[in-house]
């Protein structure tokens, strides 16, 4: 098991943080008794500035918190996994294609792109099996448009603060 030096562990808990206000701070609900939300920039944020565990953990850890405290509770234990791996899938995208191409701003936006229709797919797809096993399978499709809307308007506003915040990554 890796462990995090007090850096990691300040920048990760920092990202968890962010990752709840950003849930938190606009909450549209859905016919699926959920809600879309902009946290998701957050959670991108957290697979692309720090390393895959740190982001994993603060991700998970931000979103199941904003699940609790917002009164989504049935959504907490499979949102920490979800939007876990959705923050593991982009920071590695991302992280993967820079190493092996570069660092110019166009591949850095193809990766994140990537990153972000995988990433998203796994969330809308997980909340889609969750939901059908909740709700049924009829009531869960009512929940892909905005699931989608979030994971992609989520990498629209994601995306300038990489570009900006890119060198910060490096340090964590």
């Amino acid at each position: 098991m890796k462990k995090f030096d007090i850096r990691e562990l300040v920048a990760a808990g920092l990202m968890a943080a962010l990752v709840v206000v950003g849930t938190m701070l606009i909450q549209v609900p859905t016919p699926t008794r959920g809600y879309i939300h902009i946290g998701d920039s957050m959670v991108y944020l957290c697979g692309v500035l720090l390393n895959p565990a740190a982001g994993f953990l603060a991700a998970a850890a931000g979103s199941l918190m904003a699940d609790v405290f917002s009164g989504y509770g049935v959504y907490a234990p499979v949102s920490f996994v979800i939007k876990g791996l959705d923050a593991l899938v982009v920071g590695f995208c991302y992280k993967r294609v820079v190493a092996v191409y570069g660092d110019k701003t166009i591949k850095k936006a193809w990766a994140f792109a990537a990153g972000v229709l995988l990433g998203g797919s796994i969330m809308v797809l997980g909340y889609l099996a969750y939901e059908t096993f909740l709700y049924g399978f009829y009531v869960a499709i009512l929940g892909i448009a905005g699931n989608i809307t979030q994971a992609l308007g989520g990498g629209l506003l994601a995306f300038p603060l990489v570009l900006a915040l890119g060198k910060i990554g490096e340090r964590f």
